[in-house]
Order: structure tokens, then sequence, then C-alpha cells
């Protein structure tokens, strides 16, 4: 096993190595070349910083503001009918809308319920099976400049409801 743990601390600096004498063996500029690729990473980060401010604006708004906890009492009837227990609406709500929101909900889950308890695993599986849909599609379409979605934000969160409704099949 210690050999394994070395080797992976060898890893980054081994790939580095192997980088800069393929870009001397080419001929390149590894610093110009370095410096070219912060200057462009910088670019794309102005790029979609307005778009990230504002889906982290518009989610802790929508939490604060008391709008998730009604959404979250209005989903608990329909998903209590077939059989989804209350405890896991929180996590499927808010796993499409925010990572941070969903792993503190995840966290609350599992000190509550433990992680082997069926709560646990649908919840982890959900956790892991799912994707912050609205931030990942705002993030990326702005920073390709794509202003139509078209269907991608339906297909997207249908995703997460299907990861959602397959996860409580699968332990309930």
């Amino acid at each position: 096993m210690i050999f394994v743990e070395y080797i992976s601390y060898a890893m980054v600096p081994a790939l580095i190595l192997v980088i800069v004498v393929a870009a001397t063996k080419k001929k390149v500029s590894t610093y110009d070349s370095f410096v070219e690729g912060a200057q462009e990473g910088f670019e794309a980060i102005l790029k979609i910083f307005p778009s990230m401010l504002a889906v982290v604006l518009a989610i802790n708004l929508f939490k604060i503001s008391g709008c998730m906890d009604l959404f979250i009492k209005l989903l608990s009837p329909i998903f209590s009918a077939i059989n989804v227990p209350g405890e896991l609406v929180p996590i499927g709500v808010m796993r499409s809308i925010s990572g941070g929101g969903a792993l503190a909900v995840l966290t609350d889950i599992l000190q509550t319920h433990g992680p082997d308890t069926p709560i646990g695993l649908i919840a982890s599986t959900i956790m892991g099976s799912s994707d912050t849909t609205l931030y990942v599609l705002a993030i990326y379409t702005a920073s390709i400049g794509i202003t139509n979605t078209k269907f991608a934000l339906f297909v997207g969160l249908l995703c997460d409801l299907i990861a959602f409704l397959v996860a409580t099949m699968l332990f309930a």
C-alpha cells in the first residue's frame, strides 16, 4: 500500500516533467504557453462570473425567502403518495439547485438517520446520481454564449427526478 501512495505523490510532478520535456522537444516555450493559458482561464472566469453570481444570488433568495420550504411542503404529499419518505424531499429538491445546500441536507440526514439506513442510502445515492442542474446549465451556457437552451432545463430536471425515484425504489 505504501508503494501505491508513493506513486500517487509522484504522478503530478512526473506529468509536469513529461509536459516540459515534450514541449522542449517540440521547441515550444513552456513559460509563454503557461502564461497564455492562465490568461485564457482568467478571461473565461470573467465571462462566466455574472452568470455564476446571478445563480448564487437566486439560490440564496429562494432559500432565505422561505420559497424552498413552501416548495418542499407542496411536494411532500405527492411523494408520500408514492411511498417516498418525507425526509428525502429536501435533498431531492436541493440537489438540482445547489451542491453545497444538498451536501448540508445530506449531512443532516446522515447524522439523523445514519449512513447505513435506507434513508441514508437513498440520500447518498441521490447525491451521487444527480447533478446541480440549474447551476451547471447557467454556467456552461454562459461560458460558451448559448442564450436559447431549448429543452436542456427540462431534460436536466427530468434526469434528476428519475435519479431520485430510482434511488428510492432501489432501497425502499
